[in-house]
């Protein structure tokens, strides 16, 4: 295991006793319910706020200020955003951010390097993540969806709202609140390898007038895998206070603990050509005594003020910290008589550190003549921290083992580790910055708008290796602009073309163990929407055209860290088509298809120029359909992932494209919801690669899995 596959991107058998737990559980579930003042009639007559939404078309009106910057519809944002809301996550069973970006055109699943978190690309390039609207890095855990309201992926450069930021775009999620309209539930879920679940949810007002509100959240979570020896825990302990402070002033604060363990599993060697190990979807390679352990702590808050009725003030701020620790095993060098190699990581510290503050103000123009008109100005400030240690142990039976002998002789070998290590490292890296934004949109006639956007950005950007100094590779203050233009010809229907830029400080090294230089790049973007009168349905499409420069690619390893070298420019252009909402009544959809052609432009290899970008598959497409009659719901998705080129030159086997299906149903009754959802139903066999490099092999794709969950709200 290297120091950056633990932190960084380019980073069966207990069915029934899950089963048991689940039919003893619901007793418990019956007994909250049935002590609820709110009784069976009064849910019945909730009328469409206890409906099954699957889709949840009722996202459609919510605000994305915080993530784009500008307050309006999402119709009106000249660029191509994505809203996943609680209710698709509940009916899908989507556990990871890989799994909602396999329902995300434009976004991809880019694989989970040891266990730790999903790595998700958006048009082709690493994702930023932000937690209400602040950019908080590269995460290291998988947050669990009940303790968010929604996601928001924003796809494009987004550097002028946060200075830095991936050209690709940004995910952000939206942390979840209370109101008078949220409701309390406990929830017990079982399913395939021993999964089982319990989730609670308290929602209350605190004062007698209603103008303060409190959530709170626990979750735990266990379960084998469809793999030997690999299994997984986590618990997640979320609270939250929502107040009107006044009719002007709203605040809140959100935070919470989660804790994650898992064994750690980083996928099988492929043979020099690239031809998967002959061996079935339960091989396991590491041992079963080596667990990965991280404890999250997070919080967030902020205010909101409507000075007047033109001008409103946001302050907000976010702290996250992790910490992963633990002994991961991995293999690499699989040659055709079976014989690889292998090693242990003993990682005593992988720390990630986010602090992020943010101050923004709105002044509407409408006073000035200017109706629906706007400027905004704000300053954020960021600075993430990552600390790396760990030992290579010894292994005395020797480093190299032969995949034909098997899970038990292999675990065996990973087991003579002995400490002290023959190896030490420490890595600390840091990355601050500054910025200051602003942006005007301004409707020049009926139906008209122009859009202009500037930030300014100063980052700092230093490293250390073990005791030595700090080295800095900051560079120079940086500019970003963002240019728009939207026609709204019928009231709903938007086009638009944009064109913006991306700036975002890197923390890989090369070889010499430089940080390599940050990435630039700009987007050209076309597209058009489309909301329906009732915003029921949101119809999207977007061509878009972006070139980065410096991206980083996976060059070798030293030292048991991986290095990378900068790509001179490559350009990604693409298309994306997106359906979401309910077509018709008790019809929801959601469905996606993106298209995307990433080649190098530029390089001091010649040989490079004109080469397709590799690891990234050219097409994909989503469709989940759900249709809702009378309190049940049936629906079903398609997932298809295109084959992935592996090699410049194909000098490597091409990773099989696939299609997965999933299946759900669900049941309402008084209070309580019962619902069943079956994955991969059709139990097919694929590859994701981690790392972008067949070095360290491939992982095996879940095969198909059932749950069942139970419901009571009260």
């Amino acid at each position: 295991m290297t120091l950056n596959r633990q932190t960084f991107e380019i980073r069966h058998r207990r069915g029934s006793a899950a089963f048991r737990r689940l039919l003893a559980g619901s007793a418990l579930a019956a007994a909250v319910a049935a002590s609820s003042a709110v009784s069976a009639q009064e849910a019945a007559e909730g009328g469409e706020g206890d409906a099954i939404v699957v889709s949840g078309y009722r996202y459609l009106s919510e605000d994305t200020s915080g993530t784009t910057g500008l307050p309006v519809a999402i119709e009106d944002v000249p660029q191509s955003i994505s809203l996943v809301s609680e209710d698709f996550l509940d009916a899908t069973d989507a556990r990871t951010l890989g799994d909602v970006a396999q329902y995300t055109p434009g976004a991809l699943f880019d694989g989970n390097p040891g266990g730790t978190s999903s790595i998700v690309k958006l048009r082709g390039f690493a994702a930023g993540n932000a937690i209400d609207g602040l950019n908080v890095g590269t995460l290291d855990y998988e947050p669990d969806f009940a303790t968010l309201e929604r996601l928001e992926i924003v796809k494009g450069p987004t550097s002028v709202v946060y200075g830095a930021a991936n050209p690709g775009g940004i995910i952000n999620q939206v942390t979840k609140g209370a109101n008078a309209g949220t409701r309390s539930h406990v929830e017990l879920l079982g399913g395939s390898w021993g999964r089982w679940r319990i989730e609670g949810q308290l929602a209350r007002a605190l004062n007698a007038a209603g103008t303060v509100h409190a959530i709170g959240i626990a979750v735990h979570e266990e379960g084998d895998s469809f793999m030997q020896r690999v299994n997984s825990a986590k618990t997640v302990l979320y609270a939250g206070l929502d107040a009107d402070l006044s009719p002007d002033l709203k605040a809140y604060l959100h935070g919470g603990y989660e804790r994650y363990r898992r064994t750690s599993f980083d996928g099988i060697p492929t043979f020099p050509d690239g031809s998967p190990a002959p061996v079935g979807r339960s091989f396991f390679l590491g041992s079963g005594d080596f667990e990965l352990v991280t404890p999250v702590a997070r919080v967030n808050g902020g205010l909101d003020w409507e000075a007047s009725d033109a001008l409103s003030f946001s302050l907000k701020a976010n702290y996250l910290r992790s910490n992963t620790t633990g002994e991961s095993g991995f293999g690499f060098g699989l040659e055709p008589n079976g014989d690889f190699f292998l090693a242990v990581n003993n990682i005593t510290k992988s720390v990630t550190e986010a602090f992020s503050a943010g101050l923004s103000s709105v002044y509407k123009l409408d006073d000035l003549g200017l109706a629906d008109s706007f400027i905004t100005v704000a300053a954020n400030y960021q600075h993430y921290d990552t600390k790396q240690a760990g030992t290579i142990p010894d292994m005395p039976q020797g480093d190299v083992a032969n995949i034909f002998d098997g899970v038990d002789a292999i675990e065996a070998l990973f087991n003579t580790r002995t400490y002290p290590g023959i190896f030490d490292y420490s890595l600390n890296r840091r990355l601050r910055y500054f910025t200051l934004s602003s942006q005007a949109s301004i409707k020049v006639a009926e139906p008209l708008t122009l859009l202009g956007g500037i930030s300014w950005a100063k980052p700092d950007v230093s490293k250390q290796s073990g005791t030595g100094p700090w080295q800095d590779f900051s560079g120079d203050s940086q500019t970003s602009l963002r240019l728009a233009a939207t026609l709204e010809p019928v009231r709903g229907l938007n086009l638009y073309a944009s064109y913006s830029e991306s700036f975002q400080p890197q923390l890989f090294i090369d070889a010499v163990g430089d940080v390599l230089a940050p990435l630039s790049g700009e987007q050209y973007e076309i597209g058009v929407k489309y909301v329906s009168p009732d915003r029921r349905l949101l119809l999207t499409g977007a061509i878009f055209d972006v070139r980065q420069a410096n991206q980083a690619r996976y060059d070798q390893t030293i030292d048991l860290i991986d290095r990378y070298v900068a790509v001179g420019e490559v350009r990604h252009r693409g298309l994306e088509l997106q359906a979401v909402g309910e077509i018709a009544q008790g019809w929801q959809v959601n469905a996606g298809l993106a298209i995307l052609d990433p080649t190098i432009r530029k390089d001091d290899d010649p040989t490079l120029i004109g080469k397709t970008v590799t690891f990234l598959p050219k097409s994909t497409a989503s469709l989940h359909t759900s249709y809702e009659f009378g309190n049940a719901f049936i629906g079903g998705g398609v997932r298809y992932v295109d084959s992935v080129k592996t090699d410049i030159d194909r000098a490597t086997r091409d990773l099989p494209s696939y299609v997965l299906a999933d299946v759900s149903a669900g049941y309402d009754f008084d209070r309580f919801r019962v619902q069943l959802n079956v994955k991969n139903i059709f139990d097919k066999h694929y590859f994701v690669n981690n790392y972008q490099t067949l070095f360290y092999g491939n992982v095996v794709g879940e095969p198909r899995s059932v749950t069942v969950s139970l419901r009571a709200g009260f």
